[in-house]
């Protein structure tokens, strides 16, 4: 056994403290790209990946990891424990929900899709990571590449949508070669309806969908949605559609001719004025409180919870914070948890003391009803 396998898989049998995992980790918003699978036997040796853009795997920000697999994609969620260090620690990642075209020999997909799930520890040495599989399974080493879609990035161009005057929907159209992306931007109110939809000539060519404040946490994907999304939007201010291509074809320097479609319906729902309900000062939000909370991958049980109410019938904006900047926008419309700033599932239980609102049904969020109602 070499000293790197020996080292990774050490890990299994040492004490990790929990540590949360928070919008700043140093995983998160990363992506690598595969550069070798290590067998344990010697028979198979050490696979090489003859170009590793066709293999990359991405953290995202609140635990959905997005794969590129030679000719598919997939994701699934992750979880990651560190250890003291930091450079290493153990990782797991839920079942990979996989495209399924059938890629050129020699069909790497399907075997990472799998091993995915045999995933126990990683160790970052030498600005490289490694992943132990189970059972001595092997390792799989990753090297970082430049990600695309973040506010910093030199290929980023942003571009304010308009409505012309008396229409409330637009088509662009537009074209991006390689790394370039660009962030479309449209001030929007809670209550009103969003539609956005993308066509391009290049089939890795996609959009995400942006709340406001947010930097690169999408609360719709569109690899993942057919390029679409319809629904209502949560809170009030300056919404992202960032149209872009995926990794492998933006190396390869490919170019997509796209229609962007864009359109809004419905009457916004105006904050209560602070003549009526006491506002908070220096802040759009009415009341402040603290709530029994269990946001995934963190270890905190407490958030606070402010509220923009839009009505007195139930009917406000919610936003739940923790750990600094993470945050849940829920617009709350008579009662009832109606959209939210995140793409996974919500549901809710109502209660006497308000309502638990549940995301994918393993993040949770206590609401108590004075908050939304007032009083």
């Amino acid at each position: 056994m070499s000293g790197l396998h020996a080292l990774i898989g050490g890990l299994a049998m040492a004490s990790l403290p929990l540590v949360s995992w928070s919008a700043d980790a140093k995983f998160v918003g990363t992506t690598w790209q595969l550069l070798a699978i290590q067998s344990m036997d010697d028979a198979q040796g050490t696979t090489r990946v003859d170009d590793p853009a066709r293999f990359t795997l991405t953290f995202g920000r609140d635990g959905q990891a997005f794969l590129q697999l030679d000719c598919n994609r997939g994701t699934g969620s992750f979880k990651i424990t560190p250890a003291a260090s930091g450079d290493s620690g153990s990782i797991s990642f839920g079942p990979i929900a996989a495209t399924r075209a059938l890629c050129q020999p020699p069909r790497l997909d399907e075997r990472i899709a799998r091993n995915m799930a045999y995933v126990h520890s990683y160790l970052l040495k030498d600005g490289k990571l490694y992943f132990s599989l189970m059972a001595d399974g092997g390792i799989y080493e990753w090297a970082p590449v430049h990600t695309e879609g973040t506010a910093q990035d030199p290929d980023r161009t942003i571009k304010p949508v308009q409505f012309s005057k008396g229409t409330n929907e637009i088509r662009i159209r537009d074209r991006i070669v390689g790394r370039q992306f660009v962030d479309y931007q449209l001030r929007a109110s809670a209550g009103q309806r969003l539609m956005v939809s993308l066509n391009g000539s290049n089939g890795a060519n996609y959009f995400n969908l942006l709340p406001p404040d947010s930097a690169d946490a999408a609360m719709a994907i569109g690899m993942l949605n057919g390029n679409r999304f319809e629904g209502l939007l949560p809170d009030d201010g300056v919404y992202t559609i960032r149209v872009f291509l995926m990794r492998a074809a933006g190396r390869r320097n490919e170019a997509s001719n796209y229609t962007l479609s864009i359109g809004i319906t419905g009457k916004p729902l105006e904050p209560v004025s602070g003549q009526t309900d006491v506002v908070l000062p220096g802040t759009p939000y009415h009341a402040r409180t603290t709530t029994p909370c269990e946001p995934k991958y963190s270890q905190a049980r407490e958030c606070e919870a402010l509220v923009v109410r839009r009505g007195f019938d139930g009917t406000g904006t919610v936003e739940l914070r923790w750990e600094g900047d993470r945050k849940r926008r829920i617009l709350f419309i008579k009662g009832e948890p109606k959209a939210t700033d995140v793409p996974q599932a919500m549901t809710f239980i109502r209660h006497e003391r308000g309502w638990r609102v549940s995301f994918n049904g393993d993040e949770h969020f206590e609401i108590p009803e004075p908050l939304v109602y007032g009083g």
